[in-house]
């Protein structure tokens, strides 16, 4: 669908929609939601028929969405349940202008509305926040979290600089949790499905005192692979964890409110598979047979969180305290060639281990004209994280015949029938980041009339950071301690070379030949005189973020709003480039709409339209950067997209309700060289359109109740650029494109519950399926060994999963 259709079908849907209930609403704006003069007898019909209110705190105090002037999607407990989601990485094929790449859940990527942070490196920032329970999660290792007791999750489209903070340029989303309360329940879950998949979670509320409360739930869920390794059989992208919270609520009275709470996570699933897709590989099909021999296979997570949040109400005025501290350390070692051939063997690794202090206070004011609120934050990094690339001595043998024409492990046995083969030859470079993040915001809306309010809200945000590279050359345990005669090498280096360097007495390593042969810098972390020397750099950034807002009430169940916002992600650093900088990420995001429930709340209908420009949008590109291998650089340029968002749902009887989402983008380059290649005015990549369509049943029998879910996504395919184009070119030679036509293409995913609940709601029994119709799609062209190894990769996005669950609630 192009934007002039889309354009034209929210136009008439509007039309067709907002037109009878404009001809309904006279009379005073401020009466009941669903009553109007037209209608006096609203109230009469049963709330079954109608869509329920969703609270929301996208503007940090609870209001309902429908009031809300930002582009919202929210996902109540039902709705994920609805979906089966485990994580948010399970709602982007279900929200419009979202787009979580999970494929490692310690390294994920965020997009919203066709901006990402592709880069996980501690330097960099994401430019997608994610806050649990109004904490922010400053690095990627611990956003993408389990669901454990979730009430709702909020994505919040376009910059949120004002309220929400530092990078958030692009949109945040905020899962919010149960709190403890006064009544004593017992809830949970068992799945049980494909793969073997075994997933059981239990959530406790007990209450201790009057005014003490208590909350445990955890969650653990394990499941075998979903793609066989055509030569061993093992099975990989195993998935194993296991999370838990506790959490202490003392309300002393009904106006104050401390909650103490702690989280666990627990991850140990198999790294990411590698596809490999060319003539090398043991397919040029995606769909297999395939195979990797990645050393350790393994992704890892530790994560411990303490928080405290302190709210206490007086008047008009309500203060509020959020402090916390997160620790967490992930692992991910992954296969980067897709093959099991030893001679193109090449795998890399993330090591990290970060600590976080977050501290935010602030003061609300709400009456019958002004609402506001003021406050301040404070958020203290400590992380260190290396990048560890590994070949083995046969790959190594290939890379230096391909690059230097001196296969230096060949000739030591030829030569000198040492053993050299098979010896893993590992660099790493190393690093160490120190950053503090200090902040004042202040948002005010004043209802100037009944029917007009107008906000304005400022945050000043200074960021202060410090960063270390370290690289050390190369590890070779096994050619360290393989040891042989001077005179060995002496014979060896005077047939090949000419000249005979070593003491013909002496004891020497193979490593050490390889040093005085081939040098000492590095392979793939090529640095020179820096080869070992730690090198550090700090910076500043100062940013002053505002917002404008104005909100016309038409009556009580029409809202429109048009909007002026700015966003800022903080500069920082590629992790594996030494002495690299890039500058902070600056937008400034317009939009305009309108948000409406008709019919007795029986329709809702909101529409928004939207333009942003970006300057020095931050994204990694791999090209060659002087090493053997090419590495991720970080690229700067302007980029703009305009587009629509829109949400409609329907109760179409007491037993049935309807929905459909839809948002459609035109994303493109302003300024950006990329590949070598000048792709300003392309496309960034992002789908033009997706649109999604859901259906809710539920019947009472008297004797139990029936309910189905059932929702469709299309996602239109992927919009690619020239840059794109030169990738796909030098890869052709070994590449069969028509294989992969699952990589960029539209997607539809089906996905379906249906299930009986017992008298009381105290049983459910049920059956679903992800991904129904069991498509089989791929993501992440990735070309990091296609130069020197022509090893191209793609990883698979996961088939059809489907089970039965039995649930509990007493």
């Amino acid at each position: 669908m192009s934007m002039k259709q889309y354009a034209t079908l929210c136009a008439g849907l509007a039309i067709a929609c907002v037109h009878p209930a404009t001809a309904q609403t006279v009379g005073d704006p401020a009466a009941p939601r669903g009553q109007t003069a037209a209608d006096p007898a609203s109230d009469a019909r049963s709330d079954s028929e109608r869509l329920p209110d969703i609270v929301v705190t996208a503007q940090r105090r609870e209001q309902s969405l429908q009031k809300v002037p930002i582009s919202v999607t929210a996902f109540t407990a039902d709705n994920i349940a609805a979906l089966t989601a485990e994580s948010i990485g399970d709602l982007d094929t279900f929200t419009p202008g979202l787009t979580i790449n999970d494929t490692s859940v310690t390294q994920p990527s965020f997009t919203v509305r066709g901006v990402a942070t592709d880069d996980f490196g501690i330097g960099t920032d994401p430019s997608v926040g994610i806050f649990i329970d109004g904490i922010y999660s400053g690095r990627s290792g611990s956003s993408l979290i389990f669901f454990n007791d979730v009430a709702r999750v909020e994505v919040l489209k376009g910059p949120q600089g004002t309220l929400f903070g530092r990078n958030t340029s692009a949109g945040a989303i905020s899962i919010i949790t149960n709190k403890p309360n006064d009544t004593r329940s017992l809830s949970g879950t068992v799945q049980i499905g494909n793969f073997k998949k075994i997933r059981g979670d239990a959530t406790l509320n007990l209450p201790l005192t009057d005014t003490l409360f208590l909350r445990l739930n955890g969650v653990a869920n394990d499941r075998e692979g979903y793609l066989r390794d055509a030569l061993t059989g093992r099975r990989r992208e195993r998935e194993n964890n296991a999370s838990g919270r506790a959490a202490l609520r003392w309300a002393p009275t009904d106006t104050t409110d401390f909650v103490l709470a702690y989280d666990h996570d627990d991850t140990a699933k198999d790294g990411p598979f590698a596809i490999g897709i060319s003539d090398t590989a043991l397919s040029t099909d995606p769909r297999g047979p395939y195979t990797n021999d990645v050393i350790d296979d393994k992704e890892t997570r530790l994560l411990n969180a303490v928080s405290f949040t302190a709210t206490h109400r007086t008047g008009p005025l309500t203060l509020t305290s959020i402090s916390s501290f997160k620790h967490f350390e992930t692992h991910n070692r992954e296969d980067e060639d897709g093959t099991a051939d030893p001679t193109r063997y090449f795998d890399t690794e993330n090591i990290e281990k970060n600590s976080s202090l977050y501290q935010e206070l602030r003061v609300g004011l709400d009456n019958d004209r002004l609402s506001a609120i003021v406050g301040g934050s404070y958020f203290h990094e400590r992380g260190r994280q290396t990048s560890a690339a590994t070949l083995l001595s046969d790959s190594v043998d290939r890379l230096l015949d391909q690059v230097a024409g001196f296969p230096v492990f060949t000739i030591l046995d030829t030569f000198g029938g040492l053993p050299v083969f098979g010896q893993p030859f590992r660099e790493d470079m190393d690093n160490r980041a120190a950053n503090d993040s200090l902040a004042a915001f202040a948002d005010a809306t004043y209802k100037v009339t009944d029917r007009l309010s107008l906000t304005a809200g400022i945050r000043y945000t200074r960021d202060l950071k410090k960063f270390t590279w370290t690289n050390g050359g190369f590890d070779a345990s096994g050619l360290e301690t393989l040891t042989a005669p001077g005179a060995l090498y002496n014979a060896i280096t005077d047939a090949v070379l000419g000249i005979s360097p070593f003491p013909d007495a002496a004891s020497i390593s193979a490593a050490d030949f390889f040093r005085a042969t081939v040098g000492a810098s590095g392979l793939i972390f090529d640095v020179g005189a820096l080869e070992g020397v730690p090198f550090t750099r700090r910076e500043s950034f100062n940013d002053v973020s505002p917002r404008f807002v104005g909100q016309y009430d038409l009556n009580a169940d029409l809202h429109l709003y048009a909007s002026a916002s700015h966003g800022y992600k903080a500069g920082g650093y590629n992790s594996t480039e030494i002495n690299s900088f890039f500058a902070p990420e600056r937008v400034w995001n317009f939009e305009g709409g309108f948000k409406s429930e008709l019919f007795d709340r029986r329709v809702r209908f909101n529409l928004s339209g939207y333009y942003f420009k970006y300057r020095n949008r931050q994204s990694i590109s791999l090209e060659n950067a002087g090493g053997a291998l090419p590495q991720y650089i970080t690229r700067s340029g302007d980029s703009q997209a305009y587009g629509a968002d829109l949400e409609t749902q329907f109760v179409v009887s007491r037993d049935w309700t309807v929905g459909f989402t839809a948002g459609a983008i035109e994303s493109t380059w302003v300024t950006r060289v990329e590949q070598g290649v000048n792709i300003a005015r392309q496309p960034t990549g992002e789908p033009s359109f997706r649109g999604i369509a859901s259906a809710h049943y539920k019947h009472d029998f008297g004797v139990g109740s029936l309910f189905a879910d059932a929702s469709y996504s299309h996602t239109s395919k992927q919009r690619i650029n020239d840059a794109t184009r030169a990738i796909d070119t030098a890869i052709a030679p070994f590449v069969d494109f028509s294989k992969l036509g699952a990589l960029r293409s539209a997607r539809d995913i089906v996905n379906a519950r249906v299930g009986w609940r017992l008298p009381g709601n105290h049983v459910t029994i049920s059956a679903y399926a992800e991904n129904l119709l069991d498509k089989r799609y791929y993501r992440t062209l990735n070309t990091i060994s296609a130069d020197i190894f022509q090893t191209p990769y793609v990883r698979a996005e996961r088939p059809g999963f489907y089970g039965v669950e039995l649930g509990f609630r007493f």
